[in-house]
């Protein structure tokens, strides 16, 4: 029986080391990450146009979020999902005198070149009591490639530089 063990394990060792080698992993594509920047930059720049041209910008605005996006306005509550950000713009535009701005400045891209963001800025006006004011600030945008190639917000973030300043 030993003997039988010993040529079995004998054969078995045999023929693991005549086998051939597994086949590498194929590579992953190579990505151009300055081509996948400047192609974010154009879509934060294609939103603030569409937003800043439309009839109806909170729609706008929300047909360029994922389903489970976020937006984190300042001074005010987190809304999450595409129906919440549009009524949270909707509440925004609103306001008596409202209008905003916006510009990316910045983009990075992740390696794997499906996810992003933005840095920007954007100014702000409105006129609470009929007295008109600008507010100045920064925002960041956080993006995901989708399966068709183009770029959605998965989450948005803005804050000011500082007070309101009265408009003259």
């Amino acid at each position: 029986m030993r003997n039988f063990l010993s040529v079995t394990s004998a054969c078995l060792l045999f023929a693991l080391a005549c086998a051939p080698a597994p086949e590498p992993p194929a590579p992953a594509p190579e990505i151009d990450l300055e081509a996948e920047r400047a192609s974010l930059m154009a879509a934060d720049q294609a939103w603030a146009e569409a937003y800043a041209t439309s009839d109806t910008p909170a729609e706008v605005f929300a047909l360029n979020v994922i389903d489970g996006a976020y937006l984190m306005p300042p001074g005010a509550p987190v809304a999450k999902g595409r129906e919440a950000i549009r009524e949270a713009i909707a509440g925004l535009e609103a306001m008596d005198g409202f209008s905003v701005s916006w510009g990316p400045t910045d983009a990075e891209v992740s390696e794997a070149g499906d996810m992003g963001f933005t840095i920007g800025t954007y100014e702000m006006h409105m006129a609470p009591e009929g007295k008109p004011i600008k507010i100045n600030g920064k925002y960041t945008t956080v993006w995901r490639k989708q399966e068709d190639g183009s770029w959605m917000v998965a989450a948005d973030m803005f804050n000011a530089n500082g007070p309101p300043e009265p408009v003259r």
